[in-house]
């Protein structure tokens, strides 16, 4: 019997450890699929029920290496106590940074500066504070994995390379009564490589929140009808299918249902990213957690829990971070080989040199030079270095890149696909042309102002641009899904759909109707209105293009790239505004599943997919595209999703953020060329004795300053 278990992995350390949890998993019979997700600790397994139980699997995780907890069954719950054990992971990764970065101040004011009786015992005392604080996890997560099963990984280096100075400065102090130390360097470079883990678990932290954003929109209790029409507030959780529920003004629907008493216009945006509400009537579906407009209604419950839209929305965003793999940095792919390299040639140096010489001091030193100048601060500082300094270049530039993936895939884009609201299009709805005589404007707003309306609101903003004279409206009456109608001086006003003014026997004027088929044809939303009962004009609305989207359009294509709208919008609409901004393909009605299986569909057929979104409709989509880019004026949920984040949805920064990663991504190279090459250099040097270890160490810190001034160039980056 197939079964699905989640569990809260802790204590991975690289892309590495995803690996050796998945294999060892994998070897158990009974386990049909693994996923584990490095970004949010959560580890997916299918299994046979029959077979296994969840209690084999934490035990097999632990036999590697690895603690893990069954993951909560509410995903509030479980989202909230993941985000509480990470910001407590970052704390203390930059408690010990801040630690460590002290006590090498300090070091180095002894070594250089001060001179103290009794030095070289202070020396050893806090270089092994620094050991049993700062570099705890280096030796908790470096040395078991080598020692007991053989797999090596980026901490083992760093502890095997801290050791090795630690281990020789002390023997010099209490046994060869020697003044040569290096007791500032294992501070120092116990405080570098937590500095590279400090700034990967701040990005890891925001893994989980999309998620918890999305799950912040549902309603948290319900408006139940029970017996006796008495109305009772119930708990979200304790809705059933056929509940009849009470839908209040300015609400968010608690589940999915459909309308048994009201008329209502609803704002479903999160959903289809249409920024215009829409009508609906006794009949209609609505989705849980989309906004309630201005009247009241009575809705029953058809679905709940995990079969909501919401709900499903969530999955999507939940399975898209899952299906993506960890970065896999050079590093982690190496380490395996480097260490054991290392190592081997740390060993061989020193039985070497014990055969010719005879002596254990003259030994021990070549051996501990390999290991000193092997240690990989360099290497743990390449990548994040340069992510500091680029992804600070791109905030001063309004493009916040939140991770070294999109850094190190984006530039590889050759398809991106674009929501139409808010993303192409300013998400407001605008007057774009007022057909009639501007005498009637004044009473047209008089009556406006008066409603809730984004259409209206609109409508009073083009008035404001005009400068009108606001008159008094009397007797106004919103009629949901139709129009709105009042008194001005004594005149009759109304303002609405073509068929709210035929209802109120108005005569029609030919020429406005056939001029609205041409405005709708074209993606506007007419409204009509007379005066007295006589049709006197129109006026067109509509969502309009961002000024700087054509612009950007053509740079893609400039750059090769093919360029695909997909909106919740109506095809006239959808191609009205793809045609003024020349965009390639075009999918109109589509919900966000489909925007999904749309990206899903152009990767398997080998493309390298971006997204650029700004709705909560988005969500699921930027996290299945190889690379998500969000547009900072829209929702939360989009911004949390994206991998990059556009600051002031300005649309041509997407084609600067693709240069800026290629620069980023040369300039890790270049960070991890230098890093190798003092490690490939110094290395033989080291071991046949021709390199002390003063100088070792002297090399080693050379290769870290050289990576972070050749990250700093980054600071000089300019678009083409």
């Amino acid at each position: 019997m197939h079964k699905t278990v989640s569990l809260q992995v802790t204590d991975m350390n690289c892309a590495s450890c995803v690996a050796h949890i998945e294999g060892d998993l994998k070897k158990l019979d009974g386990v049909h699929a693994v996923s584990v997700n490095f970004a949010s600790g959560i580890a997916k397994i299918d299994i046979d029920s029959q077979k296994l139980a969840s209690t084999d699997l934490i035990s097999q995780i632990k036999k590697t290496g690895y603690t893990a907890l069954p993951a909560n069954h509410s995903q509030h719950h479980q989202h909230d106590h993941a985000a509480s054990e990470s910001k407590k992971e970052i704390q203390s990764k930059l408690n010990k940074v801040i630690f460590g970065s002290i006590i090498s101040i300090l070091l180095t004011l002894l070594d250089f500066v001060i001179d103290v009786p009794g030095e070289g015992i202070l020396m050893f005392v806090m270089a092994s504070a620094v050991l049993i604080y700062t570099a705890k996890s280096f030796y908790a997560q470096g040395l078991p994995p080598f020692f007991l099963r053989g797999r090596p990984n980026m901490d083992t280096l760093v502890a095997l390379g801290i050791s090795a100075a630690y281990l020789y400065s002390s023997y010099n102090l209490f046994v060869a009564n020697s003044h040569e130390n290096y007791f500032m360097d294992v501070a120092f470079i116990s405080s570098f490589i937590m500095l590279g883990k400090y700034l990967e678990a701040k990005a890891k932290g925001r893994a989980g929140a999309a998620i918890k954003k999305l799950l912040s929109l549902g309603a948290k209790s319900a408006h139940k009808v029970v017996e006796g029409n008495k109305i009772e507030d119930v708990d979200i959780l304790k809705v059933e299918i056929g509940d009849l529920l009470i839908v209040r003004p300015g609400e968010n629907i608690p589940v999915d249902g459909v309308i048994i008493e009201g008329k209502v216009s609803i704002d479903e945006s999160m959903v289809t990213g249409e920024s215009i509400p829409i009508d609906k009537n006794e009949g209609d579906k609505v989705i849980g957690a989309t906004v309630n407009g201005n009247s009241s209604f009575t809705m029953r419950a058809e679905n709940v829990g995990k079969d909501t839209v919401l709900a499903h929305m969530i999955k999507l965003v939940e399975q898209a971070q899952m299906s993506k793999a960890p970065i896999q940095k050079l590093v982690d792919k190496i380490s395996n080989y480097f260490v054991w390299g290392v190592v081997l040639i740390a060993v061989i140096s020193f039985g070497a040199w014990y055969y010719y010489t005879g002596d254990l001091t003259t030994s021990i030193i070549p051996a501990v030079t390999v290991l000193i100048i092997a240690c990989p601060c360099a290497l743990g500082l390449a990548t994040p270095i340069s992510i500091v300094v680029g992804s600070g270049k791109g905030a001063g530039m309004g493009i916040l890149l939140k991770n070294a993936s999109s850094l190190e895939k984006i530039h590889k884009i050759d398809v991106i696909c674009f929501d139409k609201t808010g993303t192409i299009t300013e998400g407001k709805p605008r007057v774009t042309e007022f057909v009639g005589n501007s005498e009637y404007l004044p009473l047209i707003s008089a009556i406006e102002a008066h409603s809730e309306h984004p259409l209206g609101h609109a409508i009073v903003d083009y008035g404001n641009s005009q400068k009108v004279e606001y008159l008094d409206a009397k007797k106004v009456e919103a009629i949901t899904g139709q129009g709105i109608r009042g008194i001005v001086n004594h005149q009759s006003i109304l303002v609405g759909k073509s068929s709210f003014l035929e209802a109120n026997k108005v005569k029609t004027d030919s020429k406005l109707t056939s001029r609205a088929q041409e405005l709708s044809e074209n993606g506007h939303t007419v409204l009509h209105f007379s005066i007295d009962d006589v049709e006197q004009g129109i006026i067109a609305i509509q969502d309009i293009e961002k000024p700087s989207s054509r612009q950007a359009v053509q740079l893609l294509h400039d750059l090769g790239i093919k360029t695909i709208m997909m909106t919740g919008d109506n095809k006239s609409v959808a191609y009205s505004v793809a045609n003024k901004v020349g965009i390639d393909e075009v999918l109109a009605d589509v919900s966000p599943e489909q925007k999904t299986k749309k990206i899903e569909s152009l990767q398997k057929d080998g493309n390298f997919v971006a997204m650029v979104g700004d709705g909560i409709n988005d969500a699921p989509a930027l996290a299945t595209a190889d690379v998500g880019i969000a547009m900072g004026t829209g929702t939360d949920v989009a911004i949390e999703s994206g991998d990059i984040v556009l600051v002031k949805g300005d649309l041509r920064k997407a084609t600067e953020a693709i240069e800026l990663s290629r620069a980023t991504l040369k300039n890790i190279k270049q960070n991890l060329f230098w890093a190798f090459i003092y490690n490939l250099v110094g290395i033989p040097v080291a071991a046949f004795g021709l390199l002390n270890p003063v100088f070792s160490a002297a090399a080693m810190g050379f290769s870290s300053v050289s990576v972070v001034l050749n990250a700093l160039r980054l600071k000089k980056f300019k678009t083409s």
